[in-house]
């Protein structure tokens, strides 16, 4: 069974531009090991929420880290996109309250951080959380309403930082960057199902190869 390797193929191609390139690139490397947006508390929360949200261990050989909590802490340092819903806070602020409040009710259910939860109970929380179960109504926290907004906050930026990680990208067979290099748009001839140019990368998740064998 192959495994992308710590520079994946696709960064290698003709079919990248420059700048697609340096953008890439630039996700390899950990933004920092302190926090630059969150409190270390709530930054820790987040840590361990995303293993129990979209673990990686069928997408990416054991070991593999795509510094998920580091890229989303500082990604919430802007720029951001500019739109938020109305009930929240700013997005610093929403991440900070809304982690926060799922430590704060971790220790009020269980009597423990949200960090030493076992999996299954950060995975009850988190679900409790997407249901506008889970919210405290005390200054600096989210209600459970505001909560349940968040909460979709939340999936879409982790889906972001996963989908435009390069190692993602070469594990999955992910082709949309490769359009063309800087002199020309190379594109795509086969766009039929099940077709694949010869420079598109193949598929080395251990996932998706164990459902190709079974087929």
């Amino acid at each position: 069974m192959s495994h992308p390797p710590d520079r994946p193929e696709i960064l290698d191609s003709n079919h990248l531009s420059a700048r697609t390139h340096e953008i890439l690139t630039s996700r390899l490397s950990v933004p920092g090991t302190q926090p630059r947006t969150l409190s270390l508390q709530a930054y820790a929360v987040l840590d361990a929420l995303l293993l129990v949200l979209l673990p990686l261990d069928e997408i990416l050989p054991p070991g593999t880290d795509i510094a998920m909590t580091a890229r989303i802490d500082a990604a919430l340092s802007g720029p951001r996109d500019g739109w938020r819903f109305a009930d929240l806070p700013p997005d610093a602020e929403a991440w900070e309250s809304a982690l926060l409040t799922l430590d704060d009710v971790a220790a009020e259910q269980h009597g423990l951080a949200f960090i030493h939860l076992a999996p299954d109970l950060r995975g009850a929380l988190l679900d409790a959380v997407m249901d506008g179960q889970i919210g405290l109504e005390r200054e600096g926290r989210l209600t459970a309403s505001q909560m349940k907004r968040w909460s979709g906050d939340l999936r879409g930026e982790v889906v972001d930082c996963v989908m435009s990680d390069p190692r993602i990208q070469q594990a999955l067979g992910i082709s949309s960057s490769l359009t063309g290099g800087d002199t020309v748009f190379q594109g795509f001839t086969e766009v039929g199902p099940d077709s694949r140019e010869s420079f598109e990368p193949k598929a080395t998740a251990p996932l998706l190869q164990m459902a190709e064998s079974s087929e």
